[in-house]
């Protein structure tokens, strides 16, 4: 049972009512801005610490892989003799960098040796670890390769008159610069049988030799020198077939009036000096050929360009086959000129045409058609060259008196000497004399004869924009095949510039240079073949 004083009667609660500073604390705004302004400049510090580990990271990986690239170079050379991982791992410590940290691949041979390095180096951040990235990557790597590459040069090499002009000048310069080149790319006792040169002295023409123009299909006019007058379209291949037909240059003197000519004077000339040096690698051979150049003639860089790219091309393999035959080239050699692209991981094959000239394309001659082969109207009594032992046969003359003897100075039914006199070849009579002094000298002394030669109706003549476009295809062509053209032009100015610039492989690969650098161009290029070349 329940007492009234037991129940406690609850009186209604009075409604909360906020007090007037508690309303104006709930209004209030000013703090607002300031929690902004900490939060931007909270992520304003962290931007910029990303910013310092993000640089840092970068300034490693750069560290770490120069020091890798020249561990790895310097590691990677044959001529390196300690442990090629040992010298790595001592770039990488000198650098401060633990080389456990590295992996390091050798890969070597005989005659080639490649040296690899890769790396991943964690970074400790200094301010992403307040996001949850404690470290950042900064990956290094670096390959170099150095092989006993097989490589064939072709030393294309300007004997022209203006080489020897100033008490040979030029001629003074240029042998012993060529010789440091041949030096340069032979002197490592691993380029044994690995570094064919070939040496092509130009002029107005270049001198084959019999040697190898007996291996070409080679027309056989006469056999008193041994040069090719090429058609246009034969500048546009580097191929050259040993059954390709091939016109053999006339014999002869275009230039002055004598009888006999000057042996200088000649278009082919016939000194051995002027004979190319096919496939050897024998330094001291190399210098002597050098040695024994003599500037003499005109300028035809393009003939000494096809025949450059003709020593280097495959199709030559039949000719240094024959020679390697006749021990005339070392057979160490067989197999050579390379197919173009031909190497392999291990050994690189590489084809360099280097051309140096100190002038621009001139004047190239021939014997036109009708006077480079058959029988002249000239007979010989005897061997001796002179007017008194000739006589001129004119068919066309009315009566029986058709031979004009020189001696008699009169036309008589038989020539000086009779039945003993021998009618003379085209070729006989431009061995025997210039096409000037025919002209001028014999027909010219021929009374009554109606219908006299000229010299423009024997002489034909290349022009300089023919031979300069004739430059340019051949080395397009050997360029196209996969050669490395590099050319020098020594004090040459204009035309000849643009002609050996337009040759080279690019701008970088054409020296213009005064006589006094010559030296240093042939450096750099015998250094740039050389050259150990990173491969990644």
């Amino acid at each position: 049972m329940l007492f009234e004083s037991d129940l406690r009667i609850r009186a209604p609660r009075k409604p909360f009512v906020m007090s007037t500073s508690l309303r104006r604390f709930a209004r209030e705004e000013d703090g607002g801005l300031i929690i902004f302004t900490l939060f931007i400049l909270i992520c304003m510090l962290l931007a910029i610490g990303m910013a310092i580990d993000t640089v840092r990271t970068e300034f490693t990986r750069i560290k770490m892989q120069n020091v890798t690239d020249s561990a790895v170079l310097a590691a990677a050379d044959l001529d390196q003799t300690l442990d090629p991982k040992s010298v790595v791992e001592d770039y990488l410590r000198r650098a401060g960098l633990n080389p456990e940290d590295v992996e390091i691949t050798v890969k070597q041979g005989i005659d080639f040796r490649e040296v690899s390095a890769q790396t991943n180096y964690d970074v400790p951040t200094m301010f992403m670890n307040m996001v949850g990235i404690d470290d950042l990557s900064a990956p290094a790597a670096g390959s170099a390769m150095e092989s006993v590459s097989e490589l064939e040069i072709a030393l294309v090499l300007d004997n022209s008159g203006s080489m020897a002009s100033n008490s040979n000048y030029r001629m003074k310069l240029l042998k012993p610069a060529a010789k440091n080149f041949v030096e340069q790319v032979l002197d490592n006792e691993s380029s044994e049988g690995k570094v064919a040169i070939s040496i092509i002295p130009f002029a107005t023409q270049v001198t084959a030799g019999a040697d190898i123009l007996s291996q070409y299909k080679v027309s056989n006019e006469h056999s008193y020198s041994n040069c090719v007058t090429f058609d246009d379209a034969d500048f546009a291949t580097a191929k050259l077939a040993t059954t390709q037909s091939l016109n053999r240059t006339a014999h002869f003197d275009p230039s002055n009036t004598r009888m006999p000519p000057y042996s200088s004077s000649r278009v082919c000339r016939t000194d051995s000096s002027r004979e190319i040096t096919p496939w050897s690698d024998n330094v001291d051979y190399l210098k002597g050929r050098i040695d024994a150049m003599v500037g003499s003639g005109w300028t035809s860089i393009e003939l000494g360009a096809k025949w450059g790219a003709a020593m280097l091309d495959p199709s030559a393999r039949p000719v240094l086959t024959a020679l390697v035959d006749d021990k005339k080239v070392d057979k160490k050699f067989a197999g050579q000129p390379f197919d173009y692209g031909s190497g392999d991981a291990e050994v690189s094959r590489m084809k360099y045409l280097v051309i140096m000239s100190d002038g621009e394309n001139t004047n190239q001659y021939d014997i036109k058609d009708p006077y480079r082969a058959g029988l002249s109207p000239l007979f010989l009594n005897g061997t001796e060259a002179s007017l008194d032992n000739l006589s001129y046969y004119d068919a066309d003359r009315s009566g029986d008196r058709k031979y004009y003897r020189f001696k008699a100075d009169a036309w008589r039914q038989l020539p000086t000497g009779q039945d003993s006199a021998v009618q003379l070849t085209w070729p006989e009579v431009w061995e025997m004399m210039s096409v000037k002094y025919y002209v001028n000298e014999v027909e010219a002394e021929v009374p009554g004869l109606s219908d006299r030669t000229a010299y423009s109706d024997v002489v034909k003549s290349f022009s300089s924009s023919t031979k300069n476009t004739n430059t340019s295809k051949i080395c397009k062509a050997a360029k196209d095949a996969g050669v490395l053209v590099f050319t020098i032009g020594m004090d040459t100015y204009g035309q000849g510039d643009t002609t050996l610039a337009d040759c080279a492989s690019g701008s970088s690969y054409f020296y213009d240079v005064e006589s006094d650098d010559l030296d240093q161009a042939f450096n750099s290029i015998a250094r740039t073949i050389n050259q150990l070349r990173l491969t990644n």
